[in-house]
């Protein structure tokens, strides 16, 4: 309600502006054309001191003066406040709208912030995951902050945690026809160790080879011996 009720006022104040700015000009061309248009007092031996013959004179006596005097004060003190108002930041949604045949659906936001989390918190080099999701109109911002494991390369860990925050958000919200999702994706560093979900995605070690014990019977002749 208050960012409609400012958004009327800033309105308002540009269509004065422009009527003043266009008075204004008018007001000017007029007495260009025609210096005496606005009465008072007779412009001709003022004129003649300055060796002119177009000289216009402005009475700021009268009652009218004096009401546009304090109608541009007004003006002005309004463009001023207006220019250093301070902007109210829009408050985030608490839903996403998901389109379903049946008809739009309400997703909680901290349900999907919850689930995109145990999705990517389910890959084992994702140690920590935390999400936040900001919607605006026709666009959802999903931000992932996240931590890997010891030994695990960021990079990649970073891909596949995109790839399945993106199968995950697909599942649980269905955007409407011009809406999209933005991720973004912020590595904070390593935590914990590889195996620690019970997967280890370390190589695993190679086989020691038998020990030697003395040569085998029979041993291949290649080639080998005397004719």
């Amino acid at each position: 309600m208050g960012a409609t009720r400012h958004r009327v006022a800033g309105r308002l104040l540009l269509v004065t502006n422009l009527v003043v700015a266009n008075l204004a000009a008018a007001v000017y061309v007029v007495l260009f054309v025609q210096p005496g248009a606005l009465g008072g007092v007779d412009p001709a031996p003022i004129a003649a001191m300055f060796g002119s013959a177009r000289l216009a004179i402005v009475p700021l006596h009268t009652a009218l003066a004096w009401l546009l005097m304090l109608g541009g004060v007004v003006l002005l003190v309004a463009n001023f406040a207006w220019l250093v108002r301070r902007r109210e930041q829009p408050m985030p949604s608490n839903w996403v709208l998901s389109a379903t045949p049946s008809g739009p659906v309400r997703i909680s936001r901290e349900a999907l912030e919850s689930g995109l989390q145990k999705a990517g918190e389910a890959l084992p080099e994702i140690t920590r995951l935390r999400t936040a999701v900001v919607t605006a109109p026709k666009r959802v911002q999903v931000t992932a902050f996240f931590q890997c494991a010891e030994g695990a390369g960021n990079l990649a860990a970073s891909q596949r945690l995109r790839q399945v925050l993106t199968e995950r958000f697909g599942a649980m919200v269905q955007l409407a026809d011009g809406a999209r999702v933005e991720f973004e994706f912020e590595f904070q560093g390593f935590a914990g160790k590889l195996g620690k979900k019970g997967v280890d995605l370390t190589p695993p070690p190679e086989a020691p080879e038998p020990p030697f014990t003395g040569p085998r019977y029979p041993i291949d002749d290649d080639g080998g011996g005397t004719s």
